[in-house]
C-alpha cells in the first residue's frame, strides 16, 4: 500500500498541472494569482513543505512501531504478568534499537528504562512473597504436626513433618523437625509400654483408675504425650475427666494448665468443660488467669463464656483488666451474669479494686464509656442482690459479695449460729459461752476455756450456708489471767466440719483481764467465702499453762 507521502506528492502534481491547463483558456489566466489561493508546490516539495489550509484536518505522523509493546508492558507489570511483561519489554527494545538515535526516540528509551526498573523490582519483590509464603506453610506444617502428635494422629504428623523437609528449611526447623520426630517415637513407645494403663484410666471403677494413676505417675515423662492424647476426646468424657485429674496430680502446671484451657477453647468437648472447671479450680497455681480470659472474649458462646467464667473466679492470677472486660456482661441478663459476677470480685479482691470512685488497681487509659459503665455498677449491683426468687437467688447473691466489696452494701452479725463442737471443754466454762454476747465480763461462765491437751478448736455451724465476710474474736478475759487467750488464729469455712485451707489468719490481742473495759476484739476479714461452718483453730498462745479459750466469737457475714 502506497504511504502518505506518495499520495500527497501525486495529489499536488496533479493539482499544479489542473492550474496549468486552465490559465491557459480565456478568461481563467492572468498576471496575478487570487489573494487567498493557495501556490502550488515547487517541483521535489514534500507534504511537510505544504501549507494546509486552516479547517483541514492535520495529517498524523507515522505511529512508532515500539509504542504497543510498552503499553502492553505496562497493562502486564499492573496485573503482576511479569513474564509477558517481559517479552513486550525486549520486544519494545529490539524496535527502539533497529530505530537508532533520534529526538524522537529518547523519551521512549528512557521509557523503557524505567519500565525494566519496575519489572526488577517487582521480580524482587514475588522472590520475597514466594519465600514468605514457603516460609509460613513450613511454620503452618510444624504447628500442624505438633498438634497431630499430641492427640495422637501419629503417622499423620511424620507425614507433615516430612512435607516440612521438602521446603528447604531453616537449620532452626531441621531442628524442631528433628525434635517432634523423637518426640513421635517416644510416643508409639509410650503406647506400647503404657497404652494398657491408659485403658484403665477410662474405668467406671474407681479403684481402677486409682491404680492406672499410681502407675502413670513412676513415669511421668513417657505418660505426658498420652495423657494430651486422651484429654482431646471427644466421645469420651469419663476418660478426660480422670485425664484432667491426672495432670493435676502430676504437679506439673506448665503442661495441666495448657490441657485444662485446650478442653474449655474446644466447643465439641462441651461435655468436659465442667470437669475443667473444677480442675483449674483444685490446681491453685498461676498460669490460667491470663489464658482464660482472652478465650472468653473471643468466644460466641453462651454456654462456653459461662463456663470460663466460672474458672476464671477460681484462679489465683485473674489479668487487672478483668473487671473492665466483663463490664458489658455484669450490665446484662443472661446465664453469663452470676459467673461473671463472680469472677469480677475474684479480680477486683485480687487487684484492690475496691475504689470505683478513684479507679485504684485498674489499668489506666480507661475510655469515656468504660468509666460511665463503672459509675453506674454500684447501682446495677443493688439492683440485682435486692431480686427474689430461686432463679434469681445466685446472681443476687453474687452482686451482693461484689456490693459488700465496693462498699455500697454492709455484712452484718449473723443471728442464729450456734456451737457444732469444740475440744478440751472444761466443765465449769461451756463452748457456747463463745456466742452469748458477753465479752466484757471476769465471769467464768462468759468465756470458753479448754484444756491444753490438743490445739484449741471451735466449730460454729450457720445454720445453713451463708456467705462469711469476716470474723470477730475477744480473747479470754478472765481476772489477772489476760495471757491465758489466743495469740495466733486460722479462720476456715466450708460446707462440712473439715478444715481445708485457711481463709483468714491473725493475732488475737490479749485481753485486759477486767470487767467493763472498751471493746478490745480483733476483726479478722474473710474473702466472702460461701459455707456452713465456721472452723477457729489456735495455733499458738500467748502464755501456755493448764488452759487456754475465748471470750467470744461473732460471724459477719449474710
Amino acid at each position: 500500500m502506497p504511504s502518505f507521502s506518495a499520495i500527497a506528492r501525486h495529489w499536488l502534481l496533479a493539482t499544479g498541472m489542473v492550474v496549468s491547463l486552465l490559465s491557459m483558456l480565456p478568461g481563467c489566466g492572468g498576471e496575478e494569482s487570487p489573494p487567498d489561493a493557495t501556490p502550488a508546490p515547487g517541483p521535489g516539495a514534500s507534504v511537510a513543505d505544504v501549507d494546509i489550509p486552516d479547517g483541514q484536518p492535520q495529517p498524523s505522523p507515522p505511529p512508532r512501531p515500539w509504542i504497543e509493546p510498552l503499553e502492553s508492558a505496562v497493562d502486564h507489570l499492573d496485573h503482576a504478568r511479569l513474564d509477558e511483561a517481559d517479552k513486550q519489554l525486549q520486544a519494545a527494545e529490539t524496535l527502539l534499537a533497529d530505530a537508532g538515535d533520534g529526538d524522537d526516540t529518547d523519551a521512549d528509551t528512557g521509557r523503557l528504562e524505567s519500565l525494566k526498573k519496575q519489572l526488577a523490582s517487582a521480580r524482587e519483590a514475588e522472590v520475597d512473597r514466594l519465600a514468605e509464603e514457603k516460609s509460613r506453610k513450613r511454620a503452618e506444617r510444624l504447628t500442624e504436626a505438633k498438634e497431630l502428635q499430641e492427640s495422637g494422629k501419629l503417622d499423620e504428623a511424620t507425614a507433615a513433618l516430612d512435607s516440612v523437609l521438602s521446603m528447604a528449611p531453616t537449620a532452626q526447623q531441621r531442628e524442631t523437625v528433628r525434635e517432634l520426630k523423637d518426640a513421635i517415637e517416644t510416643h508409639r513407645a509410650a503406647r506400647r509400654r503404657l497404652g494398657s494403663w491408659m485403658k484403665m484410666l477410662a474405668s467406671k471403677q474407681r479403684s481402677e483408675v486409682r491404680a492406672a494413676q499410681n502407675q502413670l505417675r513412676r513415669d511421668p515423662d513417657t505418660a505426658i504425650p498420652l495423657l494430651l492424647e486422651a484429654v482431646r476426646s471427644q466421645d469420651r468424657p469419663l476418660l478426660v475427666r480422670n485425664t484432667l485429674e491426672m495432670l493435676r496430680r502430676l504437679r506439673r502446671p506448665d503442661v495441666a494448665v495448657p490441657a485444662m484451657i485446650g478442653v474449655l477453647s474446644r466447643v465439641d468437648q462441651q461435655a468436659s468443660w465442667p470437669d475443667a472447671v473444677r480442675e483449674i479450680s483444685q490446681l491453685k497455681v498461676p498460669g490460667a488467669g491470663p489464658l482464660l480470659l482472652p478465650l472468653l472474649l473471643k468466644s460466641d458462646s453462651a454456654a462456653q463464656k459461662t463456663a470460663v467464667l466460672a474458672a476464671l473466679a477460681k484462679v489465683p492470677d485473674p489479668p487487672a483488666d478483668t473487671l473492665t472486660a466483663l463490664l458489658r456482661l455484669l450490665h446484662a441478663d443472661g446465664s453469663e451474669l452470676e459467673p461473671a459476677l463472680r469472677a469480677a470480685f475474684t479480680a477486683m479482691s485480687r487487684h484492690g479494686q475496691d475504689d470505683l470512685v478513684a479507679l485504684r488497681g485498674l489499668p489506666a487509659g480507661i475510655d469515656d464509656a468504660t468509666a460511665d459503665l463503672l459509675a453506674k455498677l454500684p447501682e446495677r449491683l443493688t439492683q440485682v442482690a435486692a431480686r427474689k426468687g430461686d432463679e434469681h437467688a445466685a446472681a443476687a447473691a453474687a452482686a451482693r459479695m461484689l456490693a459488700v466489696l465496693v462498699g455500697v452494701s454492709e455484712p452484718a452479725v449473723l443471728q442464729g449460729v450456734k456451737v457444732a463442737s469444740a475440744v478440751g471443754q472444761l466443765e465449769d466454762s461451756s463452748a457456747s459461752a463463745v456466742i452469748d454476747g458477753k465479752w466484757d465480763a471476769e465471769d467464768l461462765k462468759t468465756g470458753w476455756r479448754h484444756s491444753l491437751a490438743k490445739p484449741g478448736t471451735i466449730i460454729l455451724d450457720l445454720g445453713s450456708e451463708k456467705t462469711v465476710a469476716a470474723v470477730r474474736v475477744w480473747n479470754y478475759n478472765g481476772g489477772g489471767q489476760r495471757d491465758r487467750g489466743w495469740k495466733e488464729v486460722e479462720v476456715f469455712v466450708s460446707n462440712s466440719r473439715t478444715d481445708l485451707t485457711p481463709e483468714a489468719s491473725g493475732i488475737i490481742p490479749r485481753a485486759p483481764g477486767a470487767n467493763d473495759t472498751p471493746d478490745f476484739s480483733i476483726q479478722l476479714p474473710v474473702d466472702q467465702v460461701r459455707g456452713r461452718y465456721v472452723i477457729l483453730k489456735a495455733k499458738s498462745l500467748w502464755a501456755p499453762s493448764n488452759f487456754a479459750g475465748l471470750s467470744e466469737v461473732q460471724v459477719i457475714g449474710y
